[in-house]
């Protein structure tokens, strides 16, 4: 199921539905399953937005500083490293599915705005 966020502030972001509520946990909505309509409140944003901020920052897959540092060590035990990985199939990390959301909250709260979800089509 695809989940539609919108605002008047930006365009709309299209998450699946086990993503959205992975990131709508980080924004610091406590569901155990995502509800087919919600809305972020103006008075809301700044709190959202600092929860997601704060999640990525805790996410040991969102860090690039202990990712790379990983993967440099790994080339550097292995004397004959694999090909790379084609970049669909790298994980995606909280970071990189947080950021189309995390640039709609920031242009609903400059512009005064509120963000709303729903389950939405592909089409």
């Amino acid at each position: 199921m695809l989940i539609t966020f919108r605002s008047n502030a930006s365009a709309d972001v299209v998450m699946l539905d086990k993503h959205a509520l992975s990131v709508l946990k980080a924004a610091g909505r406590d569901y155990e399953t995502l509800p087919e309509s919600g809305v972020f409140t103006v008075e809301q944003l700044d709190e959202a937005i600092q929860n997601i901020l704060r999640a990525v920052a805790e996410d040991p897959d969102s860090n690039p500083d202990l990712v790379y540092a990983d993967k440099d060590r790994e080339e550097e035990d292995d004397e004959y490293p694999e090909e790379k990985p084609h970049p669909v199939l790298e994980k995606v990390t909280l970071r990189r599915r947080t950021f189309p959301l995390l640039d709609m909250l920031r242009a609903a709260r400059a512009q005064g705005k509120e963000v709303v979800w729903e389950v939405g089509s592909a089409w």
